[in-house]
Order: C-alpha cells, then structure tokens, then sequence
C-alpha cells in the first residue's frame, strides 16, 4: 500500500508500469497554471489587480500563472470570484453546470465575447424548447 498526500492541492495521476499510482504534481501545476492565465486573459484584469483581490504582489501572482509555485487552496473562492469562474473549470479546464456570465463591462477578448454568446443563446434555446413543450 503507498502512502496518499493529503495537502489540500488536488493532482493529476501518473501511472506507472509495475508501480503504483502517484500524484503527477508538476503536471497538475501546469494544467492549472494554463487555466488561472486563460480566465484571466478573458477579463481585462491584469495580474496586479488579481493579485491585489487576494493581497499578494503581482509577480507572486505570476508565479502561479507560470507553474512556478501552487496556489493556496485559501485563495482560490476569491480568485474565482474576481474572474468569474467556477473552481471546478479553474482546476479542471471543463465546466460544470452553470457558470455566472462574465459582465459585459469586464470582457476584454473575443473568447470571452464567444463564451457570453454561447451562454445567451443556449439559455434563449431552453426557454423556447420550454415555451413550446408547454404550449
């Protein structure tokens, strides 16, 4: 039997032949750090202004951004908050369920333009599909 980590950062699984299962933690750095730059990107906040939510500088910041360090599981709810973001899709890079629209006034790039877009028109495809199931 191996011994389990049981820090609060969540892993990727490495598999190896003939060897147990082991957390992967520099792959799972880089997934995350990939998806923390993506959500931000799709905002117009800068790492300064992130990293003032949480009160860190913006280059600690950046070092999350570049899988130098791991984020403190403390500060993921206000950095989610800040990009409007699910934690599932900030770790994972896929969403889950329902995720706030980002507010107009905050989205700097096309794919966050796209995104809002997609949200809009399949919510306007469910409320017809309802209207017209019941008549």
């Amino acid at each position: 039997m191996h011994s389990v980590d049981k820090s609060s950062t969540l892993f990727l699984v490495k598999t190896t032949p003939n060897k147990p299962e082991r957390p992967d933690k520099d792959a799972f750095k880089q997934v995350f750090a990939d998806n923390l730059f993506e959500a931000r990107n799709d905002t117009k906040f800068t790492q300064a202004a992130v990293g003032r939510c949480i009160d860190m500088s913006a280059n600690s910041y950046a070092k999350y951004e570049q899988a130098d360090s791991m984020l403190p599981l403390a500060y993921l709810a206000p950095i989610c908050e800040r990009l409007y973001i699910s934690s599932w899709q900030l770790l994972t890079g896929r969403p889950q369920g329902k995720i706030p629209e980002l507010p107009a006034r905050l989205r700097n790039s096309p794919a966050a333009k796209a995104r809002a877009r997609r949200l809009r028109n399949a919510a306007l495809a469910k409320a017809r599909a309802e209207k017209a199931r019941n008549g």
